[in-house]
């Protein structure tokens, strides 16, 4: 269990039930590397109170050419791993999909794509511009019967100075999803701004973890030690629930 110096807090991520944006399927992009590492980062996300865990694994062409053949694998063997070791977390698997020319090219050609829940399916964009297919990429998966999540909204800093853009983009019918690390200082005090007030306007409607590393699994221990953030965040709620 993770514990808080004189506190004696613990960070309790039960009422979320589910994680559905993370890099913990191993050798697929940026995130862990190694089977040992994935089964580690799931025992400690069993100890947070996750009850299920849907990793995301990215799908960006020339960088992380995933697709079904390639991250459906890597699920099953750890699924596997995960049942030899009596872990009590369910294992699932989408992908976090770059909205670009090669997204758009998937959905016209009818290909798989990979969706958690209810034909959720989670994409992103660039974090140095706002990519110029976003609109029609949401009426595209839309038209397809699949329902986007824009992964991370409060982390686009061109849209810190739009806040209006981001409502926009929510009012075509995306839904949002926050990086918990955003609620504290991890990607600086500017990205936790824009985070809380998502928060604070009822817009956001997943909390991902979007770990990649020890690095973000720590921050993500200590997340309650911030007790205004993980009053608001207990305070909502978000469709997390209903994935498990």
């Amino acid at each position: 269990m993770f514990f808080f110096s004189k506190k004696n807090i613990l960070t309790d991520l039960s009422f979320l039930g589910a994680d559905m944006h993370n890099h913990l399927l191993p050798n697929l992009d940026d995130g862990l590397q190694t089977e040992n590492e994935t089964i580690q980062f799931i025992e400690k996300f069993k100890t947070l109170g996750y009850k299920k865990i849907i990793c995301t694994p990215h799908i960006l062409s020339g960088v992380h050419s995933n697709n079904t053949t390639t991250i459906l694998p890597a699920l099953n063997r750890i699924k596997t791993l995960v049942k030899e070791k009596n872990i009590n977390v369910e294992i699932e698997a989408a992908a976090e999909y770059m909205i670009d020319h090669e997204l758009e090219a998937l959905i016209d050609k009818n290909q798989p794509l990979l969706t958690f829940g209810n034909n959720y399916i989670l994409i992103e964009m660039s974090y140095m511009a706002a990519s110029p297919y976003l609109e029609q990429v949401i009426f595209n998966l839309k038209m397809k019967g699949l329902q986007p999540v824009l992964a991370h909204p409060e982390r686009y800093s061109y849209y810190h100075s739009n806040f209006n853009k981001i409502i926009d983009i929510k009012d075509r019918g995306c839904l949002l999803q926050l990086n918990l690390l955003s609620l504290t200082e991890y990607y600086g005090n500017d990205v936790k701004k824009i985070a809380k007030k998502l928060i604070e306007e009822d817009l956001i409607d997943f909390i991902g973890t979007d770990i990649h590393h020890n690095n973000h699994l720590n921050t993500a221990t200590q997340f309650a030690k911030d007790s205004k953030m993980y009053t608001l965040l207990k305070s909502k709620s978000f469709l997390n629930e209903t994935l498990v």
